[in-house]
């Protein structure tokens, strides 16, 4: 027996054995498959991967002590390659974690045979197609992080629920549809699905997973409410739900979120083009909320961060009576908030270091109470506040610095939190220390009193601190040390301007803030000289004090200031000569000296001023001849000279043609030829080249002609007078006898019969375009007289009447980028409109076939404008307002000069009144289409906008709405998804074409991106009016 015993021991640790070794031999073939697949390995970590080798001493290699399995592979060394599926043959492995690499390809459905494994780390690479399903079979899974890879699909039913996982990080992936959780979901504790594509409605089930700490769901396209469900994660410390289409109000069951520290409510599009580019160009914000923020929200324990601006919040912001607040960090700029900010719970935030209420409509007086001088950043512009500013204490800040201090601290939870740093948080924990007071578009009244910021930030030495003080009431004089701590930071900048501050300039003002980089006092009463002691401002590198009351000489000073790169002095008293010593200043890039009284030359000294861009000297008295070495400030492109006593010829300028830059010098030569040619068909030019020997023969011919007039006058009367009796049958008749009915006066008369004739009888050979509605044709029915003569699918079109009803309505409207309508013939077996024929084609061509000079900025921009202007014209200036229901580029036609216009507006409205079925509506092309129409078959104004963001980013790239360079990105990717992959990427730049990004200015380029991005949000409420986005358009003017 115990023989046997021994003999089945045996064979057991022989069978064992021998399946263990064959187990060890299998993970290091699998490891050595894997070095296979990679193709870049920089650092050489895996040099020692080979086959003659322990693999268990192989870098990132951990095996079991015990057995000598592979249980661990940790890699990450900006490898590049791809990832095999022997992968899924290390059958013990516990961790798989390979982030920071250049992994690419697909995830190998193997991974699904690693029941054991734990940990799945495969973020910050180049991973893309769908999450395998088979991850659903991986049981143990306690952390999976895929993100920051280019990952597409859905999330595997089930995922997010496994009863063993604690941490799901799927942000910044293509990931779409909507988002199931599973029942089983006790154990997560993180979940960030950041920067996706998820759509519909956050699912109120998420209230299941109890255990929840933080929940990122911003960037992406979550509509309707935030569930209330959410009120029952007890533990939960961050939520962002920023950057999606979601609307209805905020539910106060997130005051039950005790615990919540961070909470993000980001929304709508930021038009701002203040600030650094670098910190983002585009939000993507686009949540549309309703209310206000409720009290229970603001009194929580432990709130520290509350980020909302943009939010579409109102109301009253809560009283602080009986409340407390342990807000650090409170962003509620750009809303509709009202009521008096001294009663708001904002003043009992004693440990506030960061508070922005900009742009709402607060009102009464500023609360002494508020620590601003310990405030890195305060911001209550653009309200309704009034009063004397308070003298703020900063011996009172102890707990505000403390506060700053712990959410320093707390930096690395966040940051943790959201597996990196979010937008935000680049705003509160700023480098170096910069420091920002914003006052200003207030109503603020009384004098100006010294400003303080703490003396621990002073002590640092390295602060550089803003205060902008400007568009109030403000009166008294400029107070000799308006910021006592000037000379112990880095540098100041102030903003004063558009006041009433009078009095002078006094040096002990200047010599007591060394340290100003930018003075704005413009817009304001201040008299006297500018002192010579400005001079002293070594930093300063832009000075403003146009619009005063200054008078006296320039100071030879200014030149000593090498950094200047502005000086604006403009609509002053100001006399004497430029001093020659601005010529030193090789920053300089703005010189503006218009409307004082200023004489003498221009000096020539400027030629060394290269970098000069815009030179404003009109309306002084300068004399002497305009010197010859402007010709050569290629950076030059604002000149004003006009009104002054300038004499001699004018120079050739690169980079402008403007002859109203001239006039007022009566001793001045005419302009050039080169700025002022008028075109060649211009009668008053061809008048002035008539001989004089013609002038007898001349004045013959106009009495002749006068006399014949008056004959033909009378004749043309009778005609009238007959032709009135017989217009109601005629009307009637002319769709019997194929006549053609027309608006406006042309060349040669229009009839059914030369104009089928002129286009060859809808010869294929004079098409030049077809479309739903129908073909068009080139029709020249005279030598130099085209017309367009658009022929209408007839069994679209029913209803004779009714179409020549709304046909006569169309022929009224009158705009300069609309094709014109000429006139019309409405038959019973024919129907067509006649336009007038552009040369230039259209813009679909023009995109995709243009030279680089072409795809130029101001090109590009010209065009925008142009069909901007047009579509707002339609929603707005018609009654009823005309909604084009199918904007794309080969429907904006060009001329030679490649001005746009829209054609084919107001035909979807005659499609409708004529159809007998609404379900043939037009609503557009596939690529244009706004998505509501999808879901509601609903289309209204904001179709066309949605249509024309499409346009404008197809015009900005030079790429197709469906371009086939887009099928790398799965089916149904189009120019929108890519726009809004490559900003939330943080890679805008790859946009644009190369020749645009050249040409044009980086800032209104990416605000024409912006602009793009905000006219494709899918939310109907936060898509901007084509009024809105009209005079968006005109702030980017080249």
């Amino acid at each position: 027996m115990a023989l046997s015993q021994h003999l089945l021991f045996t064979l057991f640790f022989f069978i064992y054995s021998t399946t263990l070794l064959a187990s060890v031999s299998q993970d290091k073939t699998s490891l050595l498959s894997l070095k296979k697949n990679i193709y870049d390995d920089p650092f050489s970590l895996l040099t020692n991967w080979k086959s003659n080798t322990d693999h268990c001493q192989w870098y990132g290699i951990t095996c079991d002590s015990l057995t000598g399995r592979v249980i661990a592979v940790n890699i990450t060394g900006n490898i590049s390659g791809y990832l095999a599926g022997s992968v899924g043959d290390l059958s013990e492995l516990r961790v798989l974690s390979i982030p920071d690499n250049v992994f690419s390809g697909e995830i190998p459905v193997q991974v699904g045979n690693l029941r054991l494994l734990r940990v799945l780390e495969l973020q910050r690479n180049n991973f893309s197609g769908v999450i395998p399903n088979s991850i659903r079979y991986m049981s143990s899974l306690v952390i999976v992080n895929l993100s920051n890879n280019s990952l597409s699909g859905q999330i595997p039913d089930g995922l997010i629920g496994f009863g063993s996982l604690s941490e799901i990080d799927l942000s910044n992936n293509g990931l779409t549809r909507g988002l199931l959780i599973g029942g089983n979901c006790l154990f997560l504790i993180h979940l960030k699905l950041s920067n996706n594509f998820f759509v519909d409605q956050i699912p109120g089930e998420i209230g299941k997973c109890l255990n929840l700490r933080t929940l990122l769901l911003d960037g992406n396209i979550f509509q309707g409410q935030i569930p209330e469900e959410i009120g029952g994660l007890l533990e939960l410390r961050v939520l962002d739900v920023s950057r999606n289409s979601l609307t209805d109000k905020i539910p106060k069951e997130l005051g039950n979120c005790l615990k919540l520290s961070v909470l993000v409510l980001t929304n709508l599009v930021d038009f701002s083009e203040d600030g650094d580019s670098s910190m983002g160009i585009f939000r993507g914000e686009f949540n549309a909320f309703e209310g206000g923020i409720p009290y229970e929200v603001f009194s929580l324990p432990n709130l520290h961060v509350l980020w909302a601006p943009r939010g579409n919040f109102g109301g009253q912001l809560p009283s602080y009576w009986n409340q407390s607040c342990s807000l650090r960090v409170l962003n509620l700029g750009q809303n509709k908030f009202t009521g008096l900010l001294h009663e708001s719970i904002v003043v009992r935030c004693e440990n506030i270091t960061f508070l922005d209420l900009s742009d709402n409509a607060l009102q009464g007086v500023l609360p002494l109470q508020l620590p601003v001088p310990c405030m890195l950043y305060f911001n209550v512009s653009g309200n309704s506040l009034s009063g004397l500013l308070p003298r703020f204490s900063n011996t009172s800040c102890r707990s505000s610095l403390n506060s700053y201090n712990e959410l320093l601290d707390e930096e690395n939870v966040i940051q943790e939190s959201y597996s990196g740093k979010p937008i935000w948080i680049e705003q509160i924990i700023v480098d170096n220390y910069v420091i920002a007071h914003d006052f200003s578009w207030n109503s603020f009244v009384g004098p100006l009193t010294s400003f303080s910021i703490v003396n621990e930030f002073l002590a640092k030495g390295v602060i550089s601190y803003k205060l902008f003080l400007n568009n109030n009431n403000f009166t008294g004089s400029l107070p000799g040390n308006l910021f006592p701590g000037c000379n112990h930071i880095r540098t100041f900048f102030i903003n004063l301007s558009a006041n009433r501050i009078s009095g002078i300039i006094y040096p002990e003002m200047l010599l007591n803030c060394l340290k100003i980089t930018e003075l704005v006092a413009a817009d304001n009463l201040v008299e006297g000289s500018l002192p010579a002691e400005v001079g002293s401002l070594k930093m300063l590198r832009r000075l403003d004090l146009s619009k005063n009351r200054l008078s006296g000489s320039l100071p030879d000073q200014l030149g000593e200031l090498e950094d200047l790169t502005g000086i604006l002095l403009g609509e002053n008293n100001f006399s004497g000569i430029i001093p020659r010593q601005l010529g030193h200043l090789a920053s300089l890039m703005i010189l503006n000296l218009s409307q004082n009284s200023m004489t003498g030359s221009i000096p020539l000294t400027l030629e060394n001023a290269s970098n000069l861009e815009i030179l404003l000297l009109d309306h002084n008295t300068f004399s002497g001849e305009i010197p010859l070495f402007f010709s050569n400030l290629s950076r030059l492109t604002q000149l004003d000279l006009s009104f002054n006593n300038l004499s001699g010829h004018i120079p050739h300028f690169q980079n402008f043609t403007d002859c109203s830059s001239f006039i007022g010098n009566k001793l001045l030569n005419s302009c050039p030829d080169q700025y002022s040619m008028p075109p060649a068909s211009d009668p008053v030019q061809l008048a002035v080249h008539k001989s004089s020997n013609k002038s007898k023969l001349r004045t013959f011919v106009i009495v002749m002609v006068s006399s014949a007039s008056f004959v033909l006058l009378v004749l043309a009367v009778v005609f009238l007078v007959f032709l009135h009796g017989r217009r109601k049958l005629s009307r009637i008749t002319s769709l019997r006898i194929k006549g053609l009915v027309t608006f406006s006066d042309t060349p040669v008369e229009l009839n059914y019969d030369n104009v089928v004739e002129a286009t060859g009888n809808f010869s294929i050979s004079n098409l030049i375009g077809a479309g739903g509605f129908g073909s068009t044709y080139r029709a020249e029915l005279a030598p130099g007289f085209i017309v367009a003569v658009k022929r209408l699918s007839i069994g679209r079109f029913q209803g004779i009447q009714q179409f020549d009803a709304e046909i006569r309505t169309l022929g009224r409207l009158q705009h300069k980028n609309l094709v014109t309508l000429i006139g019309y013939y409405v038959g019973e077996e024919e129907m067509f409109l006649v336009y007038n024929y552009l040369s230039g084609g259209n813009l679909e061509t023009f995109i995709h076939e243009k030279s680089g000079s072409l795809a130029q900025w101001p090109v590009i921009y010209k065009i925008a404008i142009h069909i901007a202007d047009a579509l707002a014209f339609l929603h707005n200036s018609c009654v009823p307002r005309i909604v084009h229901r199918d904007i794309k580029p080969s429907n904006i036609l060009l001329d030679e000069e490649l001005n746009a216009y829209i054609s084919d507006f107001g035909l979807a409205r005659l499609l409708e009144v004529s159809e007998t079925h609404a379900t043939t509506n037009v609503a557009g092309t596939f690529g244009y289409v706004a998505p509501e129409y999808a879901t509601t078959c609903r289309v209204s104004d904001k179709a066309d906008v949605y249509s024309f963001g499409v346009v404008l980013l197809e015009l900005i790239s030079g790429k197709k709405s469906l371009d086939p360079s887009f099928s790398n990105y799965g089916n149904g990717f189009n120019i929108v998804g890519w726009a809004r992959l490559l900003i939330k990427e943080g890679r805008p730049v790859e946009m644009f074409s190369l020749e645009l990004w050249a040409s044009g200015p980086h800032e209104n380029l990416l605000g024409m991106l912006r602009l793009a991005a905000a006219c494709t949000v899918e939310s109907l409420p936060v898509r901007p009016t084509m009024k809105q986005v009209l005079d968006k358009l005109k702030e980017l003017q080249p």
